[in-house]
């Protein structure tokens, strides 16, 4: 399906992954997203919490992380399992805001709720823990979003303290950078993460509703993006996305203007691109897998005047740029799925390519 052409670029949506589960096969309000050096795709679930008559029950559901093959098409994907669960002991999670891979496979989960990172390897087994905080710090925290540098730095974005922490993958503290505030360098609620390629590091500073490029160390060098609701826009920005081209995607988690969320695309200069909106036409494989199993479900489907409204984003929250197979992968969060664009060069339609 041919998706948005725009300056030599076309994104072409290609399908969806997932559905809603608890557990198994299918996601849980997935809230972040990493590729490992296999070419699986890890997705940090953020589950849910119940409410009873005398409370909070603080029995998360869901918290887990799901490993899938995408595939190159509808029907390809597999599910390859899961790990970890809710709790505060070695190797749970409460919060899983964040998750990053390295190149020998070893993957780092943020945890907002407890403030560390737990390390897993590529099966899932537990590896060890370290605490975000150092002494000195505010007391107000929550480690949010995490990326990795070409040179094996840890960044973790802490939404509560407005700053970016950096530590080694060992865990050991480096140094901080950021503050609350609107100017360059400051931030407001930042969230994702991501660093290309020559170490340059990108922050979704959410509640200034733009996105900010900086150095290995924290100095400005650009805003992309600015506060409003439309096409090139930004509303409460949830993570970034940056391919080998240098081009940048930005999640944007709450777009009151159509109260669905979209996926902002700009070039290396910061010059918006284009948006896509969503375009899951066609229930992804497990979930049709669901319908055909219940004969109520496919009737009820049938009865519906249009099945438009499910097409679209609801509040996306991560992006990951999947640069081995040259396509966007978007966790389309509240629809308990991923949406998946491959990123076409060359497409030969002079008047689409201006």
């Amino acid at each position: 399906m041919l998706t948005e052409t725009v300056a030599g670029r076309t994104y072409d949506y290609s399908h969806n992954v997932g559905r809603g589960a608890q557990t198994g096969m299918g996601f849980n309000t997935p809230v972040a997203l990493t590729i490992g050096a296999d070419g699986v795709l890890y997705v940090a679930n953020r589950g849910s919490e119940s409410i009873s008559n005398v409370g909070w029950n603080r029995t998360g559901v869901g918290q887990r992380i799901s490993k899938v093959t995408l595939g190159d098409s509808w029907g390809d994907e597999e599910f390859l399992g899961e790990f970890s669960r809710y709790g505060n002991n070695d190797g749970q999670l409460i919060w899983p805001a964040g998750i990053a891979a390295d190149n020998d496979g070893n993957l780092y989960v943020a945890d907002e709720w407890l403030n560390r990172v737990s390390v897993f390897d590529r099966e899932g087994a537990y590896q060890r823990h370290f605490s975000t905080l150092q002494p000195g710090d505010p007391e107000t925290n929550g480690s949010c979003g995490i990326a990795i540098s070409p040179g094996r730095i840890l960044y973790v974005t802490d939404g509560r303290s407005n700053q970016v922490r950096r530590f080694t993958t060992a865990g050991e503290f480096l140094g901080a950078f950021g503050s609350q505030g609107s100017g360059e360098g400051e931030f407001d609620s930042p969230w994702g993460i991501a660093i290309d390629a020559d170490g340059f590091v990108y922050v979704a500073d959410s509640g200034n509703h733009r996105v900010q490029k900086l150095t290995p160390e924290g100095a400005f060098v650009a805003q992309i993006g600015r506060p409003g609701n439309k096409r090139g826009e930004l509303n409460y920005p949830s993570d970034v996305a940056v391919d080998p081209e240098g081009d940048v995607y930005v999640c944007d988690w709450s777009d009151n203007r159509w109260g669905k969320g979209r996926v902002h695309i700009f070039d290396a200069d910061g010059k918006f691109l284009t948006s896509l909106v969503g375009d899951a036409q066609q229930l992804s494989h497990w979930a049709q897998m669901t319908v055909d199993a219940n004969a109520d479900y496919a009737k009820r489907r049938r009865e519906v005047r249009t099945t438009e409204p499910e097409w679209t984003f609801a509040q996306p929250t991560a992006i990951e740029y999947d640069a081995a197979n040259g396509r966007l992968v978007v966790a389309d969060t509240q629809r308990s799925r991923l949406q998946i664009y491959n990123k076409l060069g060359r497409y030969m339609i002079p008047q689409l390519n201006l």
